[in-house]
């Protein structure tokens, strides 16, 4: 591991389920692909690098706004040089861009899907909702997201907070996901599970 800096320890805590969730990802030597929305001083981003990319040709794209959020906390930079510090920048793409655009850019232009997605870093559930459905549609089948911020309760509405979002999100792709975990953060995988589809007897097309 590198010599990186961090002044919080945020995703200490997340580390062991991390661990277990992407096991078969860690064991693969063949090339892999990640995306990560918000990436603060890159915590994640370089425990991705060090543990789950064996082979040079695996690729991490990050995409945030870069907007501080501490006073005299100027995170990007920080950011820049903890991956730097990696030594596998090149095998990352940073994209400075708010989420929704960038996203729908990739939507746009299909070049590629990803392994694992991590969804951090947005925490009005408008947003949070745009971020997972728009970044679901990238996943490859069988696929592994992570979705932070689950208990995350900072704004006294209900429906501005995370939960409601990632809790919609998860009873509307029921038939398209299996949950591994449900904490403060949320793992599912992409499956192809059989929809059931009953048409109600009292009701018709017509």
């Amino acid at each position: 591991m590198g010599n990186y800096k961090f002044t919080k320890k945020w995703f200490e805590r997340h580390i062991p389920r991390w661990e277990k969730t992407l096991d078969g990802l860690k064991k693969k030597n063949e090339k892999i692909s990640v995306l990560e929305i918000g990436v603060f001083e890159g915590r994640a981003a370089v425990w991705v690098l060090d543990e789950l990319f064996k082979n040079p040709e695996s690729k991490l794209i990050t995409i945030d706004t870069f907007k501080n959020i501490f006073v005299n906390n100027d995170y990007e930079s920080t950011f820049r040089k903890n991956i730097k510090e990696s030594g596998k920048e090149n095998q990352v793409e940073i994209i400075k861009s708010n989420p929704f655009d960038a996203l729908t850019k990739m939507n746009y232009e299909k070049r590629m899907k990803f392994d694992f997605i991590y969804v951090d870093g947005l925490l009005f559930s408008c947003d949070v909702l745009e971020g997972i459905v728009l970044s679901w549609n990238l996943l490859k089948e069988g696929g592994i997201m992570i979705l932070d911020n689950y208990e995350w309760d900072y704004f006294e509405e209900e429906f501005n907070n995370p939960r409601i979002a990632i809790d919609s999100f998860l009873k509307i792709y029921q038939g398209k996901i299996e949950v591994i975990f449900k904490r403060f953060q949320v793992a599912v995988r992409k499956v192809d599970k059989e929809v059931p589809r009953t048409a109600r007897e009292d009701k018709k097309l017509d």
